[in-house]
């Protein structure tokens, strides 16, 4: 990396955790793709990213998230269960500042982390909150949406007969389904790593510890996309449209050749297709179609 682009880098890190000493997910990946665009190798931008937060005695939300999942992991994966005392020990080491750090993990993030995480993984939560993660204002909040949906179903239940009616699409639907519990938890799993390589942009790079590879072990376990399709194939557009604006970027600064390489690697995502068949023919990149 050549001086003048770790300077932009660090001048770019400076910035986004200048107001709060806390650099989210969000941005912290919109600084590395445009970090990629750049032409700056992986290894280099989380160097930088790392020394950049020490220097600011900021953190990185990834990070403490994945610091919470490997928490969460060593409470549950044995019974399954997570008890108040470890949900509170837990959250405890995220949440709390650490010592010369500026900030901890937003309380909102990791309740949101702790539920997900419980749901994905087949662990059993206690009910109780702490209250100082989910206030009563929220609680009242949600048990008034609650109590209107169930009024709004009650008044909009379809007749007996329209509904017999619609029963045996229903079950014709699931009849396809071939995946046990076992598959279900596989998909679970790849889903949430498939996640977190996202937020650390590598999307397909390395290809054995990749977004791309947990999506593939996914289509291999489901292929119709039968349990949580929409959001495997959510996740790969999000993919395949990051790589489409770095080919853009590239085509931008007449970088043809780097622009090709981008729109390649949109392609080993198999989806898609037609969004990246159309960006090669604006960008003049178009193959052959057979």
């Amino acid at each position: 990396m050549n001086g003048n682009d770790q300077e932009w880098l660090q001048n770019r890190i400076a910035a986004a955790v200048a107001d709060d000493y806390y650099l989210d997910r969000g941005e912290e990946q919109r600084i590395k793709e445009e970090s990629a665009a750049r032409g700056i190798a992986t290894r280099d931008c989380e160097l930088v990213l790392r020394e950049g937060l020490e220097a600011h005695a900021a953190v990185s939300e990834r990070l403490l998230i994945a610091e919470l999942d490997r928490l969460l992991h060593q409470f549950t994966d044995r019974d399954k269960k997570l008890d108040p005392k470890e949900e509170r020990d837990a959250l405890g080491k995220v949440v709390t500042k650490a010592p010369g750090k500026k900030a901890g993990l937003d309380p909102r993030v990791a309740e949101e982390y702790v539920a997900t995480f419980c749901k994905a993984n087949g662990a059993t939560r206690s009910t109780d909150r702490p209250a100082w993660l989910v206030p009563a204002a929220v609680a009242a909040g949600v048990a008034v949406l609650a109590l209107g949906a169930l009024l709004m179903r009650k008044d909009n239940a379809p007749a007996p007969q329209a509904a017999a009616q619609a029963e045996p699409a229903i079950h014709q639907v699931a009849a396809g389904v071939r995946l046990n519990d076992a598959d279900k938890a596989e998909i679970d799993d790849q889903l949430r790593r498939a996640q977190q390589y996202v937020e650390a942009a590598q999307y397909t790079d390395p290809p054995e510890k990749s977004a791309k590879a947990c999506l593939d072990q996914i289509k291999q376990i489901d292929p119709e996309g039968a349990y949580r399709g929409a959001e495997v194939k959510a996740l790969s557009s999000r993919i395949v449209t990051h790589y489409l604006a770095l080919a853009d970027g590239s085509a931008a600064a007449k970088d043809m050749q780097g622009a090709e390489k981008w729109l390649a690697r949109a392609r080993l995502l198999r989806s898609d297709r037609e969004l990246i068949l159309e960006k090669e023919r604006a960008l003049g990149l178009a193959r052959a179609e057979h």
